[in-house]
């Protein structure tokens, strides 16, 4: 193209500023949309893990019934790594709270233990200083997270030989991790080694807290890797019956799937949703152009006339529409990074690799593909119309007598918008009654006016029930006395937190083979109060519980009705695997009602309580670990949040509160991938059904002024004016009907893409597909009315006087 045909291509936007505005807004929101998500997609699901060769990175975990995530044991994970055939290596991590003192205020970190061939296997790299090495297992060494190293030490280079004290003990700072490092354990403030060997858990096959990595030989696939573990899982299973007897499966999946596999179904749809909205943009658009070339037919008749080729013209009129397109993707990649921002300040709190975000060149890339199609695909239909244009017809007839051109293709423009907006209308009405049905769901518990307190003690001096107990004893009055607070309790596990604590339970005291497995839970005497849990049966917890006591459960319904059939548990006796050389018995003192503990949509668990008071010595190490304080209050939790901090520190300033949060924040937390689910879909839907509106519009109308004079003719010759309304809306709601039938047929086919992120609704679920046509039918004949109105008023004298 030379110079004189780009200032050509240029005019005609320079005469009408406002349209190639328009223009370019809509191109800018439409590629700026996709760009943001494309951006999520690429880096979140897409991008190989910044590990080395991580396609040969494997995770596996232990199926037992409530769930495929069980950890392994120490002698497990010694069976597996003799056993198999297939790998290269295993590493091993588990969660670890770490009270970080000495200076400043006392901070709790979310760290991680790791071991010490950890960095070897994965490849993963630090930002400065060293990574952990083989010879670090016994040596206090730590690796702090780049965030943490921002917050805590300014970034300054000298924090790697810097000590610190970490749960009152010494480590020695020896690298930073880089700002893209990504673990199983998410969110990690500081890294440290562990030993095996010096820890206490090494004999026990029962205590499973390790989440392992594996890396594959060279040339094993997953399959082979798969079959590998899972025979080994079998043999230990028949080998160990007391500790594997529910085992049914190994669980082998890689480890870029298991980071981010979970958001990849949510991304994939909200990605499929802004690209129906960059089509629904692009036929409206089309739509509006073909109307302009309607009355732009004389001037190119007439630049073909005076010698310019049809390709020239043709090239012409895409070059006005790729012009426009190149501006629309670049203010579309300033759109894009305001859009990433938002995106990640109202997604879900566990959207993975969040500090890989960010518009980098493949994103730009895209942009610039996205909006060249674009506009390509805006230009197309008027190109082509210049191309089969009448010459003769276009000459002779001038503006004033030309036809509606381009009606078929403008008619078809309106069906393809209308049915991609039905199938975004009724994906998002049914994800709307989905998040419905889950809100509905009884949670077991009262969130309300509940405050949550998360505290890790430090293993130095709280090693044992009698240390934990007296800090408990100490903690709770205070707390209890603070104004505004009604009572206080606590626990190792609370509603919603997604922490995992079981234990083997054999009913009646007959140590079965295949024992099953309750969730744990270690508790106060007041919680069930503190929580509004309802007792269905029995007595509640007391203060006399105590360790000298005769040893109490309480189970839940779940529990009840799956292992006594019917009967009475109260008074009945079953043992618990919780920490003593050989299961010890209980009495069944109460059944609470049932809690859903891992998210609303999540099936009931069969779960154990037990006081704290009668925790067995050795198992308080998982209650020191991680104690929850859940705090009833007469109005707002957070109101009184500082004020449980302070008491907490009275008590002992090492021990730093942390999750401080109301519960009504939790259920907030579990319900936000389906809230980010419906937010967004909805949005793009409203989105794809105004642009479409506009696309109805525009067409009727042009077909109105199209056909004013034989308007005029049928009012002339006495037709009235409903009957003017009925013609122009059978006209113009006809494409809209065909793509509304099409849409929904669509929508209830492809609805099986979504099973796994509905609720309590089917895919093709009536109401919901009811809802969504009855919108779009409704907006549609609102856009079709405006026209059929003003067709109504035409004058049939000044009709007819245009000729």
């Amino acid at each position: 193209m030379t110079l004189t045909d780009f200032r050509h291509v240029l005019r005609p936007w320079r005469r009408q500023p406002a349209f190639a505005a328009c223009v370019i807004g809509v191109l800018a929101l439409a590629v700026g949309a996709n760009t943001a998500m494309y951006t999520l997609v690429e880096t979140i699901v897409l991008r190989p893990l910044p590990l080395s060769e991580p396609d040969r990175l494997l995770t596996f975990s232990i199926v037992r019934p409530g769930t495929d995530r069980q950890p392994l044991s120490l002698p497990d994970l010694a069976d597996f790594a003799q056993s198999n055939r297939t790998l290269e290596g295993i590493a091993s991590v588990f969660g670890w709270s770490a009270n970080l003192t000495g200076a400043g205020d006392a901070e709790r970190l979310t760290a991680m233990r790791v071991s010490a061939n950890y960095f070897d296997l994965t490849g993963a790299r630090v930002h400065l200083g060293r990574a952990i090495q083989p010879d670090d297992e016994q040596r206090a060494v730590a690796l702090l997270s780049h965030g943490m190293w921002q917050r805590r030490f300014g970034e300054r280079t000298d924090a790697v030989g810097t000590p610190i004290v970490l749960n009152g003990e010494t480590f020695t700072v020896v690298g930073i991790l880089r700002p893209d490092f990504v673990s199983l354990v998410r969110d990690v403030d500081l890294v440290v080694p562990y030993s095996p060997a010096a820890d206490v858990r090494r004999g026990n096959r029962a205590q499973g807290f390790l989440r392992v990595i594996a890396r594959s030989k060279t040339g094993v696939t997953d399959a082979q890797a798969a079959e590998d573990l899972t025979a080994i899982g079998r043999r230990l299973r028949d080998e160990y019956p007391d500790s594997h007897g529910t085992d049914t499966a190994v669980r082998v999946a890689r480890l870029h799937d298991e980071i981010s596999g979970k958001s990849a179904p949510m991304l994939w749809m909200l990605l499929g949703a802004v690209v129906v909205v960059m089509l629904v943009a692009c036929a409206n658009l089309a739509n509006l152009f073909l109307v302009r070339a309607t009355t732009r037919r004389r001037e190119l008749a007439v630049r073909i006339a005076l010698g310019a080729s049809r390709w020239r013209t043709v090239g012409h009129v895409l070059g006005e529409a790729v012009v426009l397109g190149v501006l629309g993707g670049a203010a579309g990649l300033l759109v894009a990074r305001m859009l990433v921002a938002a995106l990640l300040a109202i997604g879900p709190a566990d959207l993975p690799r969040v500090a890989e975000i960010g518009i980098g060149w493949s994103a730009a890339g895209f942009t610039l593909l996205a909006a060249l199609g674009a506009s390509v695909l805006i230009g197309l239909a008027p190109a082509v119309q210049a191309w089969r244009g009448d010459l003769r017809g276009a000459l002779q007839s001038g503006e004033r007598g030309s036809s509606f051109g381009g009606r078929r293709v403008r008619t078809v423009l309106v069906f393809a918008e209308v049915a991609l907006s039905t199938v975004l209308l009724m994906t998002a009405a049914v994800l709307a009654r989905s998040f419905q049905q889950v809100q509905a769901v009884d949670p077991g518990f009262r969130p309300a006016q509940v405050l949550t307190v998360r505290l890790s003690l430090p293993r130095a001096r709280y090693n044992g029930r009698a240390a934990i107990e007296s800090f408990y004893n100490q903690v709770q009055p205070r707390l209890a006395s603070i104004p505004g607070v009604r009572s206080a309790a606590a626990a190792n596990v609370v509603p919603m937190n997604g922490y995992l604590a079981t234990t083997a339970f054999f009913v009646d005291g007959v140590i079965a083979k295949d024992a099953p497995e309750a969730h744990y839970r270690m508790i106060s005497p007041d919680y069930f109060r503190v929580l509004g849990i309802p007792l269905r049966e029995g007595r509640s917890f007391t203060t006399a519980d105590r360790d000298d006591a005769a040893p109490v459960a309480i189970i839940n319904a779940t529990f009840a009705r799956r292992y006594f059939a019917g009967r009475s548990p109260v008074g009945r006796r079953m043992r618990l695997d919780d920490g003593e050389k050989v299961p010890r018995e209980v009495e069944i003192v109460g059944v609470a009602g049932d809690v859903r503990h891992f998210g609303l949509e999540k099936e009931v668990t069969i779960e154990a309580y037990v006081p704290i008071a009668q925790v067995p010595d050795q198992t308080t190490i998982w209650l020191a670990n991680n104690m929850y304080w859940v705090v009833h209050t007469d109005g707002a939790p957070l109101l009184v949040a500082n004020a449980v901090r302070r008491e907490i520190a009275a008590v002992d300033p090492a021990v730093p509160a942390s999750f401080v949060r109301s519960m009504d924040q939790w259920m907030a937390g579990t319900l936000a991938p389906r809230r980010f689910n419906l937010q967004l879909v909805a949005a793009f839907a409203a989105a794809a059904l105004l642009l479409a509106m506009v696309g109805v519009y525009a067409v009727s109308a042009a077909a109105v002024a199209a056909r004013r004079r034989e308007i005029g003719i049928r009012a002339a010759l006495g037709a009235s004016r409903r009957e003017v309304i009925a013609m122009v809306l059978r006209t113009g709601l006809a494409p809209v009907l065909a793509g509304l039938a099409t849409g929904a047929a669509v929508a209830v086919l492809a609805g099986d893409a979504l099973g796994g992120m509905l609720f309590g609704v089917r895919p093709g679920d009536p109401f919901s597909l009811a809802a969504g046509a009855a919108t779009l039918a409704a907006a549609a004949v609102l856009a079709n009315l405006v026209p059929a109105l003003r067709a109504a008023n035409v004058d049939p004298i000044a009709a007819l006087r245009v000729d």
